[in-house]
């Protein structure tokens, strides 16, 4: 679906490329439900395995048609979902399916897919090192890893929003239309993507990202890249994006 002539063609030579153009390979549509709820169900015991969330925290969810989505329920631990869990929504937040109440922060992931229509998944939790910046106020600097540029991109801190309320949606509107990943002040972090894989491996490298420059900081200091290489990620990044967004609408 997704190669030949495109941003792809020199991915062999390139292997953070070529891990991106394998995001891109999943995109052969939806998945059925079931696969659909298993998968989001994996993804809540990875966040629990990799210490990303504790108690009920986190939410998950996915588009299972153009304008339905499968999210995670409110209140129940997200390392041992089962598929009778899970909630089925349209794109107003009325739900469909599914007997258990939807996550608290419904409204966060409906916005994204409103706007994004290229998006099927997102991915919030609370990961240590990540939402120890953003409590502290701190962004990720843009310009430090390649494989950070290429597969994530600039991760913007967004202002505080209250936890379940429709400010989670305005404080992502300003970054919405141009980033995959967003650190939510005081909170955690969202990350989207074609698919959960991509949305999953964006939130697993933010935080591996964020402890990388902790430690550096604490060595000495996170000496950016050369601003010449720094384009010319993006550029890749940008042509990568656009070819996704192009398969997207075929």
């Amino acid at each position: 679906m997704f190669g030949g002539a495109s941003a792809c063609s020199g991915a062999l030579e390139n292997p953070v490329l070529l891990t991106s153009c394998r995001f891109a390979a999943t995109l052969s549509g939806m998945e059925s439900p079931s696969g659909l709820a298993h998968a989001i169900i994996d993804i809540g015991q990875r966040l629990a395995r990799k210490g990303f969330i504790a108690g009920a925290d986190g939410n998950i969810s996915a588009r299972s048609s153009a304008n339905e989505i499968l999210v995670t329920p409110s209140g129940l631990p997200k390392g041992e979902l089962t598929p009778e869990d899970l909630v089925r929504v349209d794109l107003s937040g009325k739900q469909l399916r599914g007997a258990r109440r939807p996550s608290s922060e419904l409204l966060m992931h409906l916005y994204v897919y409103q706007q994004r229509p290229d998006i099927m998944a997102c991915v919030h939790s609370h990961p240590p090192t990540a939402t120890a910046f953003a409590a502290a106020g701190i962004e990720l600097p843009p310009d430090i890893l390649p494989e950070v540029i290429l597969v994530v991109g600039a991760i913007p801190l967004t202002i505080y929003a209250a936890t379940g309320t429709d400010e989670l949606p305005r404080a992502l509107a300003p970054f919405i239309e141009h980033n995959d990943a967003f650190m939510l002040r005081n909170h955690g972090l969202l990350t989207i993507g074609r698919s959960l894989s991509e949305a999953w491996a964006r939130h697993e490298t933010v935080e591996h990202y964020a402890k990388i420059i902790h430690l550096a900081r604490q060595i000495g200091n996170a000496h950016p890249l050369p601003e010449a290489e720094v384009r010319r990620l993006e550029a890749m990044r940008s042509s990568l994006l656009q070819s996704m967004r192009e398969q997207v609408r075929k």
